[in-house]
This record gives C-alpha cells, sequence and structure tokens, in this order.
C-alpha cells in the first residue's frame, strides 16, 4: 500500500551531519570499485559485492525475523533490486571503460532523476525552476559522458551511461522507500532486502567457481579485500544511514548527498593518478547547479 507523504520534515544538524558521513562513504566507494576490477570481472564484482552484504546483513534477519512482515517480500525485492543489486552491476561495468573521477561526477545525477521520477510516479510536484536544474544537470552529464570519461586510449566513454542507469535505480529506490516504508526500521529493511537477493547470487557465486579462484589468485584475494571494505562500508553501513535518513528528511534531501561526494571523489581520483580534465569541473559545475535549482523551490 502507497501512503501518503507527510508534511516537509524539519532539517536538523543530526541530518547534515550523516549527510556528511555518508558522502564520505560513498564518495570513497568508486576508487575501491576501481580497484576491485583488478582481479575480478564486472559480473563477479556485481555478484560479490551483493554477496558480501547479504552475509554481513544475515544475522540481524535472524535476530529481527519477528519484525519482518515476510508478506511483503515483493516490495523488499523491488527496495533490494533497484537500491543494491542492478547499481552494483552497472556502477562495475561502467569503471571497465570510465575512471573512477567520472563515475563519481555523474553519479550527481542521483537528484535530478529523483525529482524527475517523483514527478512522474509519484505525484511529487515540480516547478520551472526545477525542470531547468534537470536540463543544466542532464547537460553537465553529456559533457563528461562525450569528453571527460575515458578510462585509457581506446576506452569507450559511451560506458558512462551505465552510471546514468545506475542514478536512474538510485533514485526509484529513494522514492520507493520514501513511500513504501516510511516507518519501518532501517536496519530491519536493509537487512531483509538483501535476503531475496544475497541467497541466489551466493549460489551463482559458488557455480562459476569464484571461491577457488580467490584461494588460487593472489590479485583476485587483494581484490576481495577492497571488495569487503566496499561492501560492509559503502552498502551495509551506508545503506542503513542512508534509510534512516529518507525516513528523517525527503527523498530529495537525502539524495543530495552528491552535493559532497564529488570532492571525495576527485580527491581518491588525483591520489591515484588519474587525470584531471577541463570538462570534469564544467560537467560538475553544471550539475551542481542544477541540483542546486531542483531543491531551491
Amino acid at each position: 500500500m502507497i501512503h501518503p507523504e507527510k508534511p516537509r520534515p524539519q532539517i536538523t544538524a543530526r541530518d547534515w551531519l550523516s549527510l556528511l558521513f555518508l558522502s564520505c562513504i560513498w564518495g570513497s566507494s568508486f576508487i575501491l570499485i576501481k580497484k576491485s576490477l583488478v582481479g575480478f570481472s564486472f559480473f563477479e564484482m556485481g555478484l560479490m559485492r551483493t554477496v558480501v552484504a547479504f552475509l554481513a546483513f544475515l544475522p540481524f534477519v535472524f535476530y529481527f525475523s519477528k519484525k519482518i512482515v515476510w508478506r511483503r517480500w515483493k516490495e523488499y525485492l523491488l527496495i533490494s533490486l533497484t537500491g543494491s543489486a542492478i547499481p552494483a552491476f552497472l556502477y562495475a561495468i561502467a569503471q571497465t571503460q570510465i575512471t573512477s573521477i567520472a563515475s563519481g561526477i555523474l553519479n550527481s545525477l542521483t537528484p535530478l532523476f529523483t525529482i524527475i521520477f517523483g514527478v512522474l510516479f509519484f505525484n511529487t510536484k515540480s516547478s520551472l525552476l526545477q525542470f531547468g536544474g534537470v536540463l543544466l544537470g542532464l547537460a553537465g552529464a553529456v559533457l563528461i559522458i562525450l569528453f571527460g570519461s575515458e578510462l585509457y586510449i581506446g576506452a569507450r566513454p559511451v560506458y558512462g551511461l551505465f552510471v546514468v542507469l545506475g542514478t536512474m535505480s538510485y533514485a526509484l529506490n529513494g522514492n520507493f522507500i520514501k513511500r513504501l516504508f516510511q516507518n519501518d526500521d532501517p536496519l530491519v529493511l536493509g537487512a531483509v532486502s538483501f535476503l531475496f537477493v544475497g541467497f541466489p547470487f551466493l549460489l551463482i557465486a559458488i557455480y562459476i567457481g569464484i571461491p577457488q579462484k580467490v584461494i588460487s589468485e593472489p590479485a583476485a584475494q587483494l581484490s576481495l579485500m577492497y571488495l569487503t571494505l566496499l561492501s560492509v562500508m559503502s552498502t551495509v553501513i551506508s545503506l542503513i544511514i542512508y534509510y534512516h535518513l529518507l525516513q528523517r528528511t525527503t527523498a530529495l534531501f537525502a539524495s543530495s548527498v552528491t552535493y559532497i561526494m564529488p570532492a571525495i571523489v576527485l580527491f581518491w581520483g588525483v591520489i591515484d593518478g588519474e587525470q584531471l580534465l577541463p570538462f570534469h569541473f564544467i560537467g560538475l559545475l553544471l550539475i551542481v547547479m542544477g541540483i542546486y535549482l531542483i531543491r531551491k523551490d
């Protein structure tokens, strides 16, 4: 059942601190994706990112089993697919061809698609100013995809579109959480949402031989370390914070975590030797201006 949206809540200092902490965690995820891809294919990485998060959440499923409304399994599955499983594969395949900097900046489109999907599917009111913000943000994304996202000579910057699809998935997830799970415990929600995809993914990982690969290949062992850090920090802990922030504030405020994330993304990218291009800054400026306009209304 879809519940009517509540009046706009008061944003507190606690909410801003949560937003800052979440930005630091998620801003670091793109360099961890890059490191995880050294020893894994994008498919293996997408599987294992979900599997590790599933295993980390599993004890909470047993602990909170009485609080879980099992008849809502379809809604839990929807949250898991849009918030974790689908983006895990999309961001992994994108970063086989584009830099972590480009991927992180393109991720800033999430608030833009949050307002677009809110208007189209969730009866969210919009204004001409917000529409202008969406156009600015999309223009910035086009610049980065066309001119600022190549990982190396011969790479295909069009792979930045996979990040765009990932931001669409996150935007849908934010709206779904706000409308379907406004009053649910964030820890319970995070734990049960992985249950329905984590176990099948674990079986697939075993079937295609990922455990044997980790045992026999040093590169896979190192990548598993980065991937575990990515899953625990950027998926498990961050989802709990994000769901709590969504419930306390609005989908648009929570998605504006992308205001701060680009600074973290740029920092790690430069540290790892990636090249900063003028189009990175121009595209980022347009996206941030777009986010500002859609939140100004």
